[in-house]
């Protein structure tokens, strides 16, 4: 290894060691789906999440003890209590990266980590610098380790941005029950959220979207308290607008830099074509309505398959012969490292009628799992997240099957896919009588209940394990056979 090879080694180490959170956060090109309880096919609150990092950041489930206080704030005599039990998905780095998928024992959920800074214009990085001693997406593990609403949710991030400053700019979505949230950082000490109607749906992906903001409005939009005054005293300000626009304000600089955003907009614009064809929306589009009633109800098989696509059957598919050096970025990619459907039931005991959908490793090759928020316990592999490859792990399981599909996926896994997406249709025809199941072991023994829903989690984790573990043992005996006869 040449000196100056290993200057630049010695240096990459010394970063990543200093700087964890910046350095991923910019690798962070995730995508966001929120869908309302009147939106949704059996009236529950969707959040469908892709984390895309590296592709090498192994995942894992925790559980998160009450009692167990987040060190995240840097003044650490700022605090709320009491604070709550919390589920989590999230990779080997630590609730340094930020990029949150978590329930609380309240049932609020967060799902984000929608990385802001490339899409922050000249102009805001002028008005509102970033606060480099600011707060990270770790801030969300905070609060809603002390939140017992969406809403309240957003108020302890937003407070915390307005105290500390924001060190780097993202979306996340935040829900309940009742509410759902999506909240946006556009500079230093500015932020926005806004409440996304019951009977409508919203997608994201590393592109500012809340528009318009009524500051009169309160039951709808929460902001930083002197977002006002920013736009008021900007020179960017249209006399003639009654309206402030965060987008406009902060966001386009994706475009500014590179002319377009189809690297973002073209994601938002497949998942609104696949849940409202009618519309006919075209890929050209840049700016898309912030709420949108979909055609039909959606339910957890449309959200994984809008997790999977990669644009199959249009001109941007990325297999197509003429985009194999230059693919249109999709909402599934091979880099993911986590993907998730988070399910909150209305009316539901939060233990089971919150539940994770956890997916290892890439949406192309992960099995959803239904994980419960009265679960204890998890599968075998699920709760371990070595930096190497350990055939315990379950993320390095499937990410094992990623790398030896990649090249020919859609005509090597053609039947596999199909066994995978039958398995995930049984697992979710079978959730009303786990939940049936479960509401009279809470009312009859509920001692037994957390062993219950550990015991059905753990079952169709095993066959999902099983399932990638035969197909990769299958194309590495192809592979043998391959290399034998050359």
């Amino acid at each position: 290894m040449s000196k100056i090879i290993f200057i630049y080694i010695r240096f990459l180490i010394i970063l990543i060691l200093l700087f964890p959170s910046e350095l991923f956060s910019q690798q962070q090109e995730c995508f966001l789906l929120m869908v309302g309880k009147d939106a949704s096919a059996n009236g529950q609150v969707l959040l469908a999440h892709n984390n895309d990092l590296s592709g090498n950041e192994a995942s894992m489930l925790i559980k998160v003890p009450a009692n167990e206080m987040l060190n995240i704030l840097p003044d650490s005599s700022v605090s709320f209590h009491p604070s709550y039990e919390m589920l989590i998905l999230q990779t080997n780095i630590g609730f340094a990266e930020g990029d949150a998928v978590a329930i609380n024992k309240h049932g609020v959920a967060i799902a984000g980590g929608l990385a802001l800074k490339r899409d922050r214009n000249s102009n805001a990085e002028k008005l509102d610098p970033l606060v480099k001693s600011g707060l990270g997406g770790g801030i969300r593990y905070f609060a809603l380790q002390h939140a017992k609403t969406a809403r309240e949710c957003v108020k302890i991030i937003g407070e915390c941005y307005t105290k500390f400053g924001i060190s780097y700019p993202s979306g996340v979505g935040v829900a309940d029950t009742n509410e759902i949230w999506y909240m946006e950082a556009g500079g230093g000490y500015s932020w926005a959220a806004v409440r996304i109607p019951n009977d409508c749906y919203f997608v994201a992906a590393n592109s500012y979207r809340i528009g318009n903001i009524d500051f009169n409005d309160t039951a709808n939009f929460i902001c930083s308290p002197k977002l006002i005054d920013i736009y008021e005293e900007s020179d960017l300000r249209d006399k003639s607008m009654q309206a402030f626009n965060f987008r406009d304000f902060f966001g386009n600089g994706i475009k500014e830099k590179t002319g377009s955003n189809y690297y973002n907009t073209r994601r938002l614009w497949r998942a609104i074509d696949i849940l409202n064809p009618l519309m006919q929306v075209s890929s050209e589009e840049e700016i898309f309505p912030l709420f949108i009633q979909a055609q039909e109800k959606i339910d957890l098989q449309k959200c994984f398959t809008i997790l999977r696509d990669y644009y199959s059957e249009t001109p941007f598919d990325i297999y197509k012969n003429e985009n194999p050096n230059h693919p249109e970025r999709s909402i599934a990619v091979w880099k993911c490292v986590h993907t998730d459907v988070i399910a909150l039931s209305p009316g539901k005991p939060v233990d089971y009628g919150s539940v994770l959908w956890t997916g290892l490793s890439s949406p192309f090759t992960a099995i959803y799992i239904p994980i419960y928020m009265g679960s204890n316990a998890f599968p075998a592999g699920f709760d371990v997240a070595p930096k190497r490859f350990d055939k315990n792990s379950a993320f390095w399981v499937f990410k094992k099957l990623g790398d030896l599909s990649k090249s020919e996926y859609p005509r090597n896994m053609k039947a596999w896919k199909e066994l995978r997406n039958q398995l995930e249709s049984n697992g979710i025809e079978k959730q009303e009588i786990i939940l049936r199941e479960a509401e009279n072991r809470l009312k009859n023994n509920p001692n037994q209940l957390s062993s219950y829903l550990e015991n059905r989690s753990k079952e169709f984790a095993f066959k999902a394990i099983r399932l990638a573990s035969d197909m990769t043992d299958s194309l590495e005996n192809n592979n043998n056979i391959k290399l034998k006869r050359k």
